[in-house]
């Protein structure tokens, strides 16, 4: 595996250099792109395209008028995509592109806001000025995590580690965001990665690391304590591994050994002044302020695995999930299993094994007395407080496919007879979850009954503007009252609304529509005939005729 790496990294920079420095040009034009089905009045939009393949738009600043698109063509046999792109910055009144570098894709991430752009890879780490596109500065600082919310830190402080090709780095540093300055240094050896980073303040950050690790921002100050996160890797357990890719964990870059099976561990909760969480053979609780050990309790005999808890006025609930994470793929791992424990003691006043068989719980949902637990195959319905299994839903997983997830997305279909949209999820008794053959499960707990719905025919609902909403379904959009009675049709995928505009983004460009005029008239009732087909817009505005609506499947 080690072989495999090392001559992937010799390979990448080849890669990068016989790549062409193509510049992006956008070309603006207006064009109508819909229906207002208040007036009847056609609705345009302002379109500009790019001659390479958008990756993702992550910045759209209507105070400042401009935007930050990041590109990433497919490579020439069509089957990969480019391990590096271009990045502009551009005038959202004219489209005029403002800079423009290069910014990497493999072994590396980059975290982006109106004010912020630092990028990392294997080596360094550098701020790039937003306005000129230019670096700021630039050090051998391997970047993990940008906490969430730092805005009341100052200076702002990144955390990360000194990099050194070919050696592990053994210290856990912050450094000045304003000019890469290191602030401080302390010890923290990591063997499976960053797990997790929160922040418990604006100046104090959790880490999970091979155990849980508190840090002062200003000062690096803090405290540690050790636990095992992970486990040598199984065959047996690889073989086992889901067929599609996690990605990131929590906006970071997970890195550590590439023969370890990781993310043996849960959330952590902070419930006054008291830090609870699970390891793989533990759940302890710990004194936040200085990091002691209250009490610590063995989980079951090579039970641990993924795990989450909650907390109730007096116990923490653990739910052991069997699963855990090898080469960013979920894999069969420990035992599933329910617990809970006295908040004062640690003592166990529950545990249940939830199947005998192999299975792995990968989702779960609360409903009065009972915990719901979402199997592959199955949906069990446990209860809470004795951990006995009540009753079971078989799922066919050959025509509905393998549950993949509870899905809190907000569907609706469009009922043609009734000329409205009604929404999927009818209410607090219906749990909605996600199939391998992306279908949506709707099962109702009281009724036991299931739903299936194809997820290609459902709209999404992707944004709100008081009492309308912005719907979506592949290359066109609607925008629907609370009863489901539309108000616009558009020729364009649902992204966002910026107060009354509303922007789409395609591989092929971004569009720019204002909705003030129809949104100013919201609580009119549509005055066009509403038997006329949801599709009429569309035919009009979209489909084969050069409008931005034509993305070619990846």
């Amino acid at each position: 595996m080690r072989r495999h790496i090392i001559l992937w990294l010799l390979l990448v920079p080849v890669g990068l250099c016989g790549q062409k420095n193509t510049p992006v040009t956008v070309t603006c034009e207006n064009r109508f792109v819909g229906r207002d089905c208040v007036s009847g009045d056609s609705i345009p939009a302002v379109l500009y395209r790019f001659n390479r393949r958008v990756e993702r738009i992550p910045v759209l600043d209507t105070v400042a008028g401009r935007a930050i698109v990041q590109f990433r063509d497919i490579t020439k046999n069509g089957k990969y995509l480019e391990p590096v792109g271009p990045m502009i910055s551009m005038e959202l009144s004219d489209g005029a592109v403002l800079w423009q570098r290069d910014i990497g894709y493999i072994f590396g991430h980059t975290w982006i806001d109106e004010e912020l752009i630092v990028e990392t890879d294997l080596q360094k780490s550098r701020r790039i000025d937003p306005e000129t596109g230019t670096d700021l500065w630039e050090k051998k600082i391997r970047l993990y995590a940008l906490p969430d919310d730092w805005s009341g830190a100052e200076p702002k402080i990144g955390l990360g580690y000194a990099q050194i090709m070919g050696a592990r780095g053994e210290k856990a540093q912050g450094f000045n965001l304003a000019d890469g300055s290191t602030l401080w240094k302390r010890p923290l050896n990591f063997q499976s990665g960053w797990s997790a980073c929160d922040m418990v303040s604006d100046s104090i950050v959790l880490v999970q690391a091979d155990g849980l690790h508190l840090f002062n921002l200003y000062t690096g100050q803090g405290w540690d304590y050790e636990a095992v996160m992970s486990a040598p890797y199984d065959k047996r357990s690889a073989l086992q591994a889901l067929g599609f890719v996690l990605g990131f964990f929590s906006g970071f870059v997970a890195t550590g050994g590439a023969d370890m099976i990781k993310e043996l561990h849960s959330n952590a909760i902070l419930s006054d002044s008291v830090l609870y969480w699970a390891s793989r053979e533990e759940i302890v609780a710990l004194d936040s302020t200085d990091g002691h050990l209250l009490w610590k309790t063995r989980l079951p005999e090579k039970a641990g695995s993924r795990s989450n808890i909650f907390e109730t006025d007096t116990s923490i609930f653990l739910i052991n999930r069997g699963v855990a994470v090898f080469q960013n793929r979920y894999v069969e791992y420990g035992r599933p299993f329910l617990a809970a424990y006295e908040k004062a003691t640690g003592r166990v006043t529950m545990l249940q094994v939830v199947d005998q068989r192999r299975c792995w719980i990968m989702d779960y949902a609360f409903h009065e007395g009972s915990v719901l637990l979402a199997l592959q195959d199955r949906i069990a319905v446990h209860d809470l407080h004795t951990g006995e299994l009540q009753r079971e839903t078989q799922i066919d997983t050959a025509v509905v496919g393998r549950i993949l997830r509870e899905d809190n997305e907000r569907y609706c279909l469009y009922d043609s007879v009734k000329d409205r949209f009604e929404f999927v999820s009818g209410g607090l008794d219906d749990w909605t979850l996600r199939t391998d053959k992306d279908n949506l499960l709707r099962w109702n707990v009281l009724r036991d009954e299931a739903r299936v719905v194809p997820v290609d025919s459902c709209w999404v609902q992707r944004d709100r503007y008081d009492n309308l909403l912005l719907v979506g379904l592949g290359d066109k959009s609607c925008l629907i009252d609370d009863n489901g009675c539309r108000y616009a049709e558009l020729a364009l995928p649902a992204t966002r609304l910026r107060g009354t505009t509303m922007y789409s983004y395609t591989e092929e460009g971004l569009a720019k529509v204002d909705l003030k005029p129809l949104l100013d008239r919201r609580y009119e009732r549509p005055a066009v005939p509403q038997e006329r087909a949801a599709g009429t817009a569309l035919a009009l505005y979209g489909r084969g005729r050069g409008a931005l609506c034509a993305s070619p499947k990846r």
